[in-house]
């Protein structure tokens, strides 16, 4: 690990968290007291979103409206947020000024002849326990004892519907500090899966961009079967190399495509150095074009209208991206 990877957070006490986190648009003693309050009904702040998908395990929490949204926000943007500059270039998702669109881009080589192999982490929040972030507080980020447990339970639920009686507590998928702490406290291997694209790939012009739990591997004129061997070499990485945290790829989404056969990544089709619009985006594009020319409903029209926009809005933040890279 090298000395300065990790963030130095080094908070002690729910009153030193609430001194980082306090301005003087919000009050030390406000902050204390929001603090103060979300640790009495934690419980009560938080319920299960119907984002949910019971059916795969995933439950998206939600904490909307609350003193838990507005503690989770200020400990996102005060605590972790200002060390972003620390995460590696091949790393997206989570992080402040990069998104999907720029995790794609990343992945188009100079070289051509390229292929992509895409993997999926799976059920990634809910692999990552609580004292798993405890542990990334006390060990990695300098805080004591009872500043990581604090910091842990604000940003953990139960596995599980909520009141389920479920064993063992996780990262809360939708709160707003998940993103930068299942990032962090899985760093460590996602450095090591780098390590071993660039090692595997040498010469191929390898490129890996890790958005979330999306994991995109490319490179120039390689055959399946080497493709094969990285992706096999990348899974015992994420399944062995910490004993302590184990990521097992989601098989059923594990892709192998040739640029030249329209590979493509997070809903974006890689070409010859540019992006574009992926197959479902453009299909739901093109049918709000239709619905448009044959509805006579002003209602119908006014929301396929605002459909239309946000699609132009989409392929100009596609094109922003590219620009500012060539």
């Amino acid at each position: 690990m090298l000395k300065n990877r990790y963030p130095k957070i080094s908070i002690r006490s729910r009153n030193e968290l609430a001194k980082h986190i306090s301005s003087k648009t919000l009050p030390y003693d406000v902050v204390l007291g929001l603090i103060n309050d979300v640790i009495a009904n934690f419980n009560k702040y938080w319920y299960d979103s119907s984002e949910s998908e019971p059916e795969k395990g995933k439950f998206v929490r939600s904490a909307i409206g609350t003193p838990l949204n507005k503690l989770l926000k200020l400990i996102d943007q005060k605590v972790l947020a200002p060390h972003d500059r620390l995460i590696p270039d091949f790393i997206f998702g989570g992080v402040s000024g990069k998104n999907h669109i720029q995790a794609a881009y990343y992945l188009l080589g100079k070289r051509r002849d390229r292929t992509l192999l895409g993997l999926d982490i799976k059920r990634f929040f809910e692999q990552i326990n609580q004292q798993r972030i405890f542990y990334l507080f006390y060990s990695r980020c300098g805080c004591s004892v009872e500043g990581a447990n604090l910091l842990a339970q604000l940003c953990c639920v139960p596995l599980g519907p909520k009141n389920s009686g479920g064993v063992g507590t996780s990262i809360a998928r939708g709160f707003a500090t998940s993103p930068r702490l299942a990032l962090w406290s899985n760093l460590d291997t996602f450095i090591k899966i780098s390590w071993v694209v660039k090692k595997k790939l040498k010469g191929h012009d390898p490129k890996i961009a890790i958005f979330v739990d999306d994991i995109g591997i490319d490179a120039s004129r390689v055959t399946p079967e080497k493709m094969e061997e990285v992706f096999k070499k990348i899974n015992d990485v994420l399944v062995n190399f910490d004993h302590n945290q184990r990521l097992p790829i989601n098989p059923d989404k594990k892709k192998l495509q040739l640029h030249s056969k329209g590979a493509e990544h997070l809903g974006l089709k890689l070409g010859r150095n540019k992006l574009a619009m992926g197959r479902r985006t453009r299909s739901r594009k093109d049918n709000v074009k239709i619905l448009l020319s044959r509805t006579s409903s002003e209602t119908e029209r006014s929301n396929l209208k605002i459909k239309k926009i946000s699609y132009y809005k989409y392929q100009q933040q596609i094109n922003k991206v590219q620009l500012k890279k060539n």
